[in-house]
């Protein structure tokens, strides 16, 4: 994970202005740890429903047993696609990864829970999925809009960018009253 902080001559760079490449791997890296916990999240409401079913038919001790093969089975299946699509090696491939570990546990909790009258769960893998993909897609659109050098202004970034600029002089200013006040 290192590399993640290193220019493109892969020498480490301490502070400064991040590069564009920079930037998209770090943005890259955050978006796969999202839909990493968005996947950890599937897989508990996965094995969960499976558990609530299993814990009708069968005794506790052989619902144990099924659990514990279900996660190891997908614990074995998920670093299986880490690696071979080499999100192991590097980095930047984490996300693909990550993105299809998921989509694979919404199409496994939608094909084996097709029956059960479950609303509330299955709405919340939907709505995990739909959170991870909107966020994902906010976060590149805006690592294209800022690597683009030609591009017009955007009123709403614009807008954005003073709002940003006249709250930050207000907590200047009041962080200042606030040393004065206590010095007096």
């Amino acid at each position: 994970m290192g590399e993640l902080l290193m220019d493109e001559k892969g020498v480490e760079v301490a502070g400064g202005a991040w590069s564009v490449e920079r930037r998209f791997r770090v943005t890259e890296v955050f978006l796969a740890v999202l839909w990493c916990c968005a996947s950890a999240y599937l897989s508990f409401y996965f094995t969960d429903c499976l558990m609530s079913r299993w814990l009708l038919n069968y005794t506790p001790q052989a619902t144990l047993i099924r659990l514990l093969t279900t996660n190891s089975v997908n614990a074995y299946i998920t670093s299986w696609v880490l690696y071979l699509s080499g999100g192991s090696e590097d980095p930047r491939l984490l996300l693909p990864a990550w993105i299809s570990i998921a989509t694979t546990l919404t199409f496994l909790y939608h094909l084996t829970h097709p029956r059960l009258a479950i609303l509330k769960e299955t709405s919340l893998s939907i709505s995990v999925f739909s959170i991870a993909s909107f966020i994902s897609m906010v976060s590149l659109l805006l690592q294209l809009h800022l690597t683009r050098a030609n591009d017009p202004p955007v009123p709403l970034f614009e807008i954005a960018k003073r709002i940003w600029e006249y709250s930050r002089r207000v907590v200047e200013l009041v962080e200042g009253v606030g040393r004065v006040g206590r010095d007096v």
